[in-house]
C-alpha cells in the first residue's frame, strides 16, 4: 500500500513541474558568407595555449576572443588588431536593422562598441578595437562588418590587420594587409544569421 501512495504523489508531483524539451536550442550559424578579394572568413583554430591578449584571435579555441585581458564579449562579438601602432584602422559593424555600433552607445538590437584605438584613452598603445552583443539574443538578418584603415600616421604600409568574429560559440578569422587608396584602405564582410 505504501508503495502504491509512493507512486501516486510521485505522478501527482511530476505532473505539477514543468519538464523542459528534449531538443536543444538552435544554434547560431553564418550563413552567406562574403568577403573582399584577396581575404576570407574562416572557422578554423588551432590551441595555442592560454589566451593572449590584444591580438583578435581565439588562442585556446574555447569560442571567445580577448577573453581574460579587460575586453568585453558576448554571443556576438567583432574584435580587430594590427600591428603598427602609428596606424588608426576602423571597425565598423552594421547589425540587422542597419544601425552601426558607436562607442558609448548600444544599437537598439544590443550591439555595443568597447574600444576605439588609438581615439579611445583607454587603450595604452594596445592596437585593438571591439564591438559585441551586450545581451540577449541576437537578431536575425544581414551583417556588415568593415575594416578601414583611416591614417597611416608614420606607419609603413602595408598595415597588418587580424579580425576575429564569434558567432555563438564558434570564432572565425581573417587577416590581410591595409594600405593607403581607394580599394586597398578597406576589407568589406558580409554574413546572415
Amino acid at each position: 500500500m505504501q508503495r502504491l501512495f509512493a507512486i501516486a504523489a510521485i505522478a501527482s508531483v511530476s505532473a505539477c513541474l514543468e519538464v523542459p524539451g528534449t531538443g536543444k536550442p538552435a544554434e547560431l550559424a553564418m550563413r552567406d558568407v562574403s568577403a573582399p578579394d584577396g581575404a576570407s572568413l574562416e572557422q578554423a583554430c588551432t590551441p595555442s595555449g592560454v589566451e593572449m591578449c590584444f591580438d583578435a584571435i581565439d588562442n585556446n579555441c574555447n569560442g571567445v576572443i580577448d577573453e581574460g585581458c579587460g575586453v568585453h564579449t558576448g554571443i556576438l562579438q567583432f574584435a580587430i588588431a594590427w600591428d603598427a601602432a602609428e596606424a588608426d584602422v576602423n571597425l565598423e559593424v552594421t547589425d540587422a536593422a542597419g544601425e552601426v555600433a558607436q562607442p558609448g552607445e548600444a544599437t537598439t538590437s544590443g550591439l555595443y562598441k568597447d574600444r576605439d584605438c588609438p581615439r579611445d584613452g583607454g587603450c595604452f598603445s594596445q592596437n585593438v578595437e571591439n564591438v559585441f552583443l551586450a545581451s540577449g539574443e541576437p537578431e536575425k538578418g544581414r551583417y556588415r562588418v568593415v575594416v578601414k584603415l583611416e591614417k597611416l600616421g608614420t606607419a609603413t604600409a602595408p598595415v597588418k590587420v587580424r579580425l576575429g568574429v564569434r558567432v555563438g560559440q564558434r570564432s572565425y578569422a581573417s587577416a590581410f594587409e591595409l594600405s593607403p587608396g581607394d580599394k586597398a584602405s578597406e576589407k568589406a564582410f558580409e554574413f546572415t544569421l
